[in-house]
Order: C-alpha cells, then sequence, then structure tokens
C-alpha cells in the first residue's frame, strides 16, 4: 500500500520545501483514494472509472474533478511520468485479484506498489537520475516489505492476504493458522526475523541516496531511513513477534528519529549481522 509508506516513520512533508509539498499532497490524495477504493470498498468497478477519469484528465479530455485537475497541474510543473501513476493503480487493482505470491511476484508487486512513490518524491525535488532512481526503489520496496512485516497478521485476518512468498511459509514450516494466531510462534518469528534481516540490508544499500541528494529532501530521506531502522530493531527486541507485540513507533521515537534524521549524517543500523541477507 504505497500511499502508507510514511505513515510508519517520523516524517512530514515539513522538512520539504512548500512547492515539494503541494505537489506530494496532490500526489498522495491521488494514491490515497484509490487505495481506499481498493482496500476498504474493494470496488473493481469504481477503481477503473477512476483510471478512466484519470487518463481523460492527463489527455485533456476532461477537467470536472478537482483531485485530477490540481493533479494534472502538478503532472506538468514537474514533468512527472504518468506511468509511475498507471503502475500505483496496477498494484491496487491487483490487490483485488491476487491475494498469495511467489517470490518473484512479491518484488513485482513492489515494483508497482512502492518504487513509484520513491521516483515521484524525487522528481518533485528535481532528481532524474537512472542509478538514484535504482537506489531509491531498494528503499521503495524494503518499505513495503517493512510494512508487510508489520502488518503480518491483519493483512490475512482482514484481507485474505499473505504478501510473503508461499516457498517461504514451506521453507519455514509457517501455516495461515499460525499467522492467525495472537502470538507469533518460533516457525512464524523465524519467518519474519528473516525478511527483516533482507530488508534492513536492502535499506542499507539504498543509503547512498542520501548522500547523493541535497537541501532538505537528504533531511527527509535521512528521517525516513532512521525510522525505518527504529522499527527493524522494534521487531528484533521483541523477537520477531509482529503478531503480539506493538512494532509502529510511538510519538517520542518519532520525534527523536526526525531529530537524528536532521543531525546525524552517517546510517544507522539496519540489519542485526553484517553483509547482506538473501531473500
Amino acid at each position: 500500500m504505497a500511499a502508507e509508506h510514511y505513515e510508519n516513520f517520523p516524517v512530514g512533508s515539513w522538512l520539504l520545501p512548500r512547492d515539494a509539498r503541494l505537489h506530494l499532497r496532490r500526489i498522495y490524495a491521488f494514491a490515497r483514494t484509490a487505495d481506499d477504493l481498493a482496500d476498504e470498498r474493494r470496488d473493481a468497478r469504481a477503481l477503473a472509472a477512476f483510471r478512466r477519469d484519470f487518463l481523460r484528465h492527463v489527455a485533456r479530455e476532461a477537467a470536472d474533478v478537482p483531485l485530477f485537475v490540481d493533479l494534472c497541474e502538478s503532472i506538468t510543473m514537474c514533468s512527472l511520468e504518468v506511468e509511475l501513476f498507471t503502475d500505483l493503480l496496477d498494484a491496487f487493482e491487483q490487490d483485488l485479484e491476487r491475494n498469495r505470491y511467489d517470490r518473484g511476484g512479491l518484488f513485482d508487486y513492489c515494483a508497482r506498489s512502492a518504487d513509484p512513490v520513491g521516483r515521484l518524491v524525487l522528481r518533485v525535488n528535481g532528481v532524474r537520475d537512472d542509478r538514484l532512481d535504482a537506489l531509491s526503489d531498494r528503499i521503495c520496496t524494503a518499505l513495503q516489505l517493512l510494512n508487510h512485516l508489520q502488518d503480518l497478521g491483519a493483512d490475512l485476518r482482514d484481507r485474505d492476504r499473505i504478501y510473503f512468498p508461499e516457498e517461504d511459509l514451506r521453507r519455514f514450516g509457517v501455516g495461515e493458522g499460525q499467522i492467525l494466531a495472537p502470538r507469533a510462534d518460533a516457525a512464524v518469528k523465524a519467518l519474519v526475523l528473516h525478511w527483516a534481516e533482507f530488508t534492513g540490508s536492502e535499506f542499507a544499500a539504498g543509503w547512498p541516496l542520501v548522500d547523493a541528494v541535497g537541501g532538505r529532501l537528504r533531511w527527509e530521506l535521512r528521517a525516513i531511513l532512521r525510522g525505518a531502522a527504529a522499527v527493524l530493531a522494534r521487531i528484533r527486541a521483541v523477537g520477531g513477534d509482529v503478531l503480539g507485540e506493538r512494532t509502529k513507533l510511538g510519538k517520542v521515537v518519532r520525534v527523536r528519529t526526525a531529530l537524528a534524521g536532521l543531525c546525524l549524517p552517517w546510517p544507522p543500523r539496519f540489519t542485526a549481522g553484517s553483509g547482506s541477507a538473501s531473500p
């Protein structure tokens, strides 16, 4: 759920320039509305109509929906690729059609549900560079995976979805009943900690993006990544029990992490071990 990326982290667009904040609010409204059609209403027909109306506004065939009128202004002003928005819509539509994944399917989903958000943030801040896009993709996929880890139980209980690969469920001996339990057993904890380690290695691999950009965007990225590291540390602290323990950051931790993002230029600790993990 790409529109939810910032909910768990101590960031607010106040770290960015005013113009960037305006464009990002419009992008967020687009993604949040489409996500609600898929996740809350589960209305494929309404989501398809949303896509048609959006593309009509992009093609200047309509100008009657304020959300799209404003967003098209941002698309023009920032030269945003329309494909980034349609990729997000593809992912929301997929949430209505698919609820189990293999490894390849999971990363393909993240490439459309998460990575476009990071690229849009870069574009709004004037960054266009293939190498930096690739670093952003690693961070955004990791943010999506972190969200899936935190919502492991709720995704199955409320939406009948398991995003983590079926081959890993078999590998760790995890069944659906175990994910629905009030607390994680040893097998679920092992699965969670495995993916937490991989997710942390992806954040670490994406950190060079922070040093490659400047200004307030650098502060924003540092805050996001320090927030992610804090969530991963919390998951490790509870031994991977994302079913029975709270892993979202409290207000005090969010503020502290935001301040660290402003003041500390070096990367936080993302993994429990050393080196990179394999998914």
